[in-house]
């Protein structure tokens, strides 16, 4: 591109850019909170004052205070699953994406201490270093004013409402003995 003006060069970078990363500025997907069920395990964890609520017009926030009444170790595995709803209409579909079920201890070690720097400027839940944090501690955690960051959202995940669950087994007898679900919907503006 010898002698090539500037702007031509620039164009022609960008071009080259959106060609090796089509979603880099296409596209931008907005995940909203929708609520967090607590199913089963209130004898481990108690989190009846946490609430999902409108934080402005386009985003909603959790808020509230939990407590986790035993100390959480390698006795357990933990693992989330995910399912989509394309309509909406709580016909959820197992999705092949999910955090498979490890021990406790394993889990935040790995997933927790990966994801955390997203969550910790939320609450107070313990920073677990890199050589993991085992037991996790009983106690009261709060969160505020929390939300999903959509940039850790890979662009190829699908539209629709979606549903997180989570369980935390017995590793010796495979009861599951806690179990929850975070609801959320995903849409995707062009930009």
């Amino acid at each position: 591109m010898r002698g090539a003006s500037p702007i031509a060069l620039f164009v022609t970078v960008t071009i080259a850019f959106y060609l090796l990363d089509p979603s880099a500025g296409l596209m931008k997907v907005i995940v909203d909170f929708d609520r967090w069920e607590h199913i089963n395990g209130s004898d481990i964890f108690n989190v009846e004052k946490l609430r999902v609520r409108k934080f402005n017009r386009t985003l909603s926030v959790l808020n509230g205070t939990g407590a986790l009444l035993i100390d959480l170790s390698d006795k357990y595995e933990y693992g989330v699953s995910f399912a989509r709803s394309a309509q909406g209409n709580s016909q959820y579909d197992a999705y092949p994406m999910k955090l498979a079920s490890r021990p406790f201890c394993d889990f935040v070690k790995t997933h927790y201490h990966d994801y955390q720097h997203l969550f910790l400027n939320f609450t107070n839940l313990p920073f677990v270093p890199d050589g993991g944090l085992c037991p996790f501690p009983k106690g009261e955690y709060w969160v505020k004013d929390a939300y999903i960051d959509s940039s850790v959202i890979p662009i190829v995940v699908p539209e629709g409402f979606w549903r997180a669950t989570t369980e935390l087994r017995i590793i010796e007898t495979g009861e599951i003995v806690a179990r929850g679900a975070m609801y959320v919907k995903i849409t995707k503006e062009y930009v």
